[in-house]
């Protein structure tokens, strides 16, 4: 039989079905495995006497065996059904959270965040763009991609205040010296992580050999834009000579000075919050926090096309001092006082306005300053420089915090918002200097 005639189209409805199940999967299985995670934090050391600094490892750790196991995962992508590896990435976090539940001791703890990490990149690091890109292989993939990864912040606005909720319901004692009854809450999320990842497993898929996901002409059509933006495009410099200029190594160190002093306002927020507002008001605002990094990803890229990398990064490093300030004004204030409730929603929606610097930034600035010959190195070392940041951010945010005060650590990570993003900012401008020059050197 001709097998060409066995082909079928599949609908738009049917592909928007796809992308509101990898939208689902952020919400709900990613959230869990990694949003809510801070919020744990406070619980936790008053439980197990931990220091700050100490518990915060987890988040350094989880990142690093992450971005190990990633590529591998990536590999096994191509050999394995989509599905089963998307199951072993919902069991592995859920089997993490169970380990999680019944741990006492660090490195159970830190065992716990590797195995959630590493779970949650079969599922959602890897797992959702692999999905989109083979059904939106033409046109439409950029859009789909964004929509899909909206859902982590939607999955924000109702899984904090939830998060919060239930921990208040196994907590003794106030925010400030309370500690976990029960254990409870993370076989709740385990389940809860199982059961709908399990639930979307049964639909989530890619692809058949015999389904047409886009028309010929819509292929060729991607392909003749593709074709004439390349001959546009800045073709740049090989990953050889970018690593021997200057102010990429400045660029680099302002990224990932920059990365620790965000660590703090993505890890450590819910812990300061939690001794100066009650459960509820730090879910609220959480639930802000997931609005603001809704309308962030989503005007993000604009800002790039529109204003270009030093202007965009100028206004991410606007919003942050903001937050920042907003988090330093609280330090000060007593415990349920209505003006930290207010300024802790401030720093929420200036923190998600500008989550688009980290989020889509290296991918834009990697092409955008270092141009398409080697994109792919450029966007591994851009992101790892913020990475490295990142990871050593948290855990310094807590040494700091135990030997002086969160004041006193929060006005070190102000201190390296800023310097971070001036040498990040004149580098751009520096780097966008040279590649104008040999821009117009090659046009004579």
């Amino acid at each position: 039989m001709d097998t060409v005639s066995e082909k079928k189209p599949v609908s738009n409805a049917y592909k928007y079905f796809m992308i509101f199940l990898c939208m689902f999967t952020q919400a709900i299985p990613y959230g869990i495995a990694q949003n809510i995670q801070p919020l744990f934090v406070h619980p936790l050391v008053n439980t197990f006497h931990f220091s700050l600094a100490s518990y915060t490892l987890i988040f350094t750790f989880g990142a690093v065996a992450a971005s190990i196991a990633s590529p591998f995962i990536g590999k096994g992508l191509a050999k394995v059904n989509f599905k089963v590896m998307y199951m072993a990435g919902i069991i592995i976090s859920a089997l993490a959270y169970v380990i999680f539940g019944i741990s006492s001791k660090l490195p159970e703890f830190y065992g716990a965040a590797i195995l959630c990490m590493i779970g949650s990149t079969f599922f959602s690091g890897q797992g959702v763009p692999w999905v989109i890109n083979h059904w939106f292989p033409g046109k439409g993939r950029g859009t789909a991609l964004g929509v899909a990864f909206c859902g982590g912040s939607i999955g924000n606005i109702f899984l904090q205040p939830f998060t919060q909720k239930i921990l208040a319901k196994y907590m003794v004692g106030g925010t400030k010296t309370g500690h976990l009854e029960s254990m409870a809450p993370f076989f709740i999320f385990a389940a809860a992580l199982f059961v709908i990842g399990l639930i979307i497993t049964f639909f989530i898929r890619t692809p058949k050999d015999n389904e047409i996901v886009a028309t010929k002409a819509e292929l060729e059509e991607a392909k003749k834009a593709a074709a004439e933006a390349k001959a546009k495009e800045f073709e740049g410099w090989t990953s050889k000579e970018v690593m021997k200029m200057p102010w990429f190594w400045i660029f680099s160190i302002g990224f990932l000075i920059i990365g620790i002093g965000l660590a703090s306002l993505n890890e450590d927020y819910a812990a300061f919050l939690d001794t100066k507002l009650s459960f509820g008001v730090v879910g609220t605002i959480g639930m802000m926090y997931g609005f603001g990094c809704l309308i962030g990803n989503v005007t993000g890229g604009i800002l790039f096309d529109k204003l270009g990398t030093a202007k965009a990064m100028t206004y991410a490093a606007v919003m942050y001092v903001l937050s920042i300030g907003m988090m330093i004004f609280v330090s000060f204030q007593p415990f349920g006082s209505h003006a930290s409730k207010v300024a802790g929603i401030a720093y929420a929606i200036f923190c998600g306005l500008a989550v688009f610097s980290y989020m889509s930034g290296p991918a834009f600035m990697a092409k955008d300053l270092f141009g398409s010959k080697d994109e792919g190195v450029m966007l591994g070392l851009v992101g790892l420089a913020y990475a490295i940041g990142f990871a050593i951010g948290a855990p310094l945010f807590g040494i700091i915090k135990g030997m002086a005060s969160f004041t006193v650590a929060w006005y070190v990570m102000m201190a390296c918002v800023v310097i971070g993003f001036i040498l990040l900012i004149i580098s751009v401008v520096k780097i966008k200097g040279m590649q104008k020059a040999m821009m117009a050197k090659q046009n004579k």
